[in-house]
């Protein structure tokens, strides 16, 4: 394979390459670029411009699916390219490829039959333990473009920057190694949903019905907590057995066997054991970030009285708690303390608000 010059014009890339916004379901027709900091992505159709322009230090590449073809984006941008695996820069190729002919599918098989094992005997967190981070990340890819397909990404970069920042404060103290992705998405539910691969989802909903930066903060220490324990990947194990490992371990069908999983696990729900230890985890990060942690109390308090406010109704308490299972004690569990520095200064707390072009 020759490598695409790292100063040369658009790189021959496949008539099958696509480019999505992230704001719609629309593929364009693209080309790719390399150069030596960044990665532009072209029109084919002659027009003039740029889709998109990324810092190639922040690409992340996706594994291979049956067919050879890779999801490339950029971290904090919600576009995406799907393109083949022959047109990445050979330094780029050569480096996700290192290590795995030592391993191949001795490794997958050996995996396999580990998480097997585990599930067979009821232990679900042990064969999620054993799922190498890179075919996590795979899952996650999948989950997360069937639920921010039908969704427009709200890509306020202010806002954008802050929520990283304070999802960074957070992974810090629950000592979350991977950079967890964060994508808000224009969707009226009064929810979050944490996937594998640690990506974060808030919707709009979630935005409109908090009252201040501190019960926000509170919801996603709690997200923060169901990370640190790999709980999205535990809950599919225990729910959909064996065949989650095929799917995740792209046995089963591959890429498309996955993506049918993907819309099932958009629908299930944590245990009422996880949501209690993502509770008390999340008062625990917030409090070792020195930040207040009386936020996610006041906010479980809101959802029980959706009378009170006026951006929510029944239907969006229902749909909230049917992801976060209802217990009495929940509110009680997370008072926290109010001690300790707001999440976010009121501009900050401004630009989050108006990230979905609502002010």
């Amino acid at each position: 394979m020759v490598a695409p010059s790292e100063h040369a014009a658009a790189s021959s890339a496949p008539r099958g390459t696509r480019y999505y916004d992230g704001r719609s379901a629309v593929a364009h027709a693209a080309t790719l670029r390399w150069r030596d900091a960044f990665l532009s992505v072209l029109p084919v159709d002659g027009e003039a411009g740029e889709l998109a322009v990324w810092p190639r230090a922040r690409l992340t590449v996706s594994e291979p699916d049956p067919d050879g073809e890779v999801v490339v984006s950029s971290k904090g941008e919600p576009g995406r390219v799907i393109t083949h695996a022959r047109t990445l820069p050979e330094r780029m190729a050569a480096r996700r490829m290192r290590g795995r002919h030592y391993l191949g599918w001795t490794a997958v098989g050996i995996a396999t039959l580990a998480i097997g094992a585990a599930l067979v005997v009821g232990l679900p967190s042990v064969g999620a333990a054993l799922v190498p981070r890179s075919a996590e990340n795979r899952l996650g890819d999948v989950v997360e473009t069937v639920i921010v397909g039908k969704h427009r990404v709200c890509s306020g970069a202010d806002g954008q920057h802050v929520l990283e920042q304070l999802e960074a404060r957070l992974a810090h103290a629950a000592k979350i190694t991977e950079p967890v992705r964060l994508v808000v998405i224009d969707s009226g539910r009064i929810n979050t949903l944490t996937l594998p691969g640690a990506r974060v989802i808030i919707m709009r909903g979630l935005l409109d019905h908090v009252d201040n930066a501190d019960q926000l903060a509170g919801v996603m220490a709690h997200e923060a907590g169901h990370i640190a324990r790999r709980d999205p990947l535990v809950t599919p194990f225990r729910s959909a057995g064996i065949r989650a490992v095929g799917a995740v371990l792209g046995l089963n069908g591959g890429f498309a066997d996955a993506s049918s999983l993907a819309g099932q696990l958009v629908g299930l729900s944590y245990s009422r054991e996880m949501e209690r230890a993502a509770d008390a985890n999340g008062v625990a990060y917030l409090q070792a970030s020195g930040l207040r942690s009386d936020g996610l109390a006041a906010f479980l308090a809101s959802m029980e009285k959706p009378a009170d406010k006026k951006s929510a109704g029944t239907s969006g308490v229902l749909e909230f708690f049917s992801d976060h299972p209802r217990t009495v004690d929940r509110e009680k569990r997370s008072r926290g303390s109010p001690i300790g520095e707001s999440a976010l200064t009121p501009r900050q707390w401004a630009a989050v608000r108006a990230m979905c072009g609502k002010p």
